[in-house]
């Protein structure tokens, strides 16, 4: 499964002597057959075939032809065979086709990835107890639950649980049921508490039905309730497939909802001249000056530039020698790539963002500043 850890080993990662095979290929089993994608995949790698070392295309085939099982919905292949490196993820979510041979792995596609599916989790609670959930691109990655002291509901057709009463529980036997679920919910609270905890989760989505959920988030203590993003009605016994497909679409609409409100502030900030850039040109710069506290870059986007080789200055124009230290100037592919991997060895966050008229109108890229 890949994890932040292995985005960071992909970002410091460097051949000096041999460039990099990235191979991004969409395996979703609903669309195509594995016969479909073989060919796809020989299509890209004759693409490349005259900048990647053969090795490299020999590795890639062999883990294809003999080593992945052909499930879930993507791969990502890293391959430089004179460097000894190779990684190979499979994912559970969808990627596009694309193919890229450089000195450093291409991550913007991982990077996506991560941003619209990273991990989270969700737990659905009832009266008596609750389900918990770690979703992490697509998968799931772990499951508990636990359940409290039994509650006594009031039986079909007005018969109550109790002896001899006729309408319904008494105000005596409802106030004892009330307690036994709030006895329930508070032990649901330190369970949750702990599941976090253990799981570094930041993100939580809650499960059940309003009334269950409404009591449950009010019990929870503030550094939880900050946790919440979102919650969805289901039954408490639901299969996991339909948790993970009815809690993504939460974790989408509430990742689109962010997306647009830090769009709108470095839109504000850009026009009231602080706090904000947006174009490539700025965006770099600041990026250089180590100013930027998040990055947005629209989902897609892709421009060429130039790189000094000794300082590792970037440039968006040809110059016959590093402006900063004189150095050989190099063509870099994908600027958009290199600006994205230089701002998360900054500890930058990055956003990749979707479908925003404003941004794209903007230039497709854009920063909030740190000063």
């Amino acid at each position: 499964m890949f994890t932040e850890r292995d985005l960071d080993e992909l970002v410091r990662f460097r051949s000096e002597n041999s460039p990099v095979l990235s191979l991004y290929l969409n395996v979703d089993p609903t669309q195509q057959t594995t016969d479909q994608y073989k060919l796809i995949l020989r299509s890209m790698l004759k693409e490349v075939a005259g900048e990647v070392d053969p090795a490299d295309v020999d590795a890639v085939e062999r883990y294809f032809d003999f080593e992945y099982d052909w499930q879930g919905r993507g791969v990502a292949v890293f391959s430089c065979q004179r460097a000894g490196f190779w990684r190979s993820y499979a994912l559970a979510v969808p990627v596009q086709n694309e193919v890229r041979v450089s000195q450093r792995p291409y991550i913007k596609p991982l990077t996506d990835v991560l941003d619209a599916y990273g991990r989270y989790g969700v737990i659905l609670v009832d009266r008596e107890g609750a389900r918990m959930f770690l979703f992490h691109l697509g998968e799931l990655v772990e499951a508990t639950g636990m359940l409290g002291e039994e509650v006594r509901r009031v039986k079909h057709g007005g018969a109550s649980g109790v002896a001899g009463m006729r309408g319904g529980m008494t105000a005596r036997a409802a106030r004892r049921s009330e307690a036994v679920v709030q006895r329930n919910l508070k032990e649901v609270v330190e369970a949750a508490e702990q599941f976090c905890s253990n799981n570094g989760i930041y993100r939580l989505v809650l499960g059940g039905t309003e009334a269950n959920v409404s009591q449950f988030y009010d019990m929870l203590p503030r550094a939880l309730q900050s946790k919440v993003i979102g919650s969805f009605t289901v039954d408490s016994v639901a299969p996991v497939s339909e948790v993970q497909a009815r809690s993504m679409e939460v974790i989408e609409e509430v990742a689109q909802r962010r997306e647009n409100e830090l769009v709108d502030q470095v839109i504000a900030g850009w026009k009231r001249g602080s706090g904000a850039v947006v174009g490539l040109s700025d965006t770099l710069a600041a990026l250089q000056e180590h100013r930027i506290l998040t990055l947005l870059v629209a989902a897609g986007l892709e421009a060429p530039g130039y790189r000094c080789q000794n300082c590792r200055y970037l440039m968006l124009s040809e110059r016959q020698e590093c402006p900063l230290c004189g150095g050989v100037v190099e063509v870099v592919e994908d600027l958009v790539d290199t600006i994205v991997r230089r701002a998360l060895e900054q500890d930058v966050e990055v956003e990749i963002v979707r479908g925003n008229r404003q941004l794209e109108e903007a230039g497709s890229i854009g920063a909030l500043l740190r000063y």
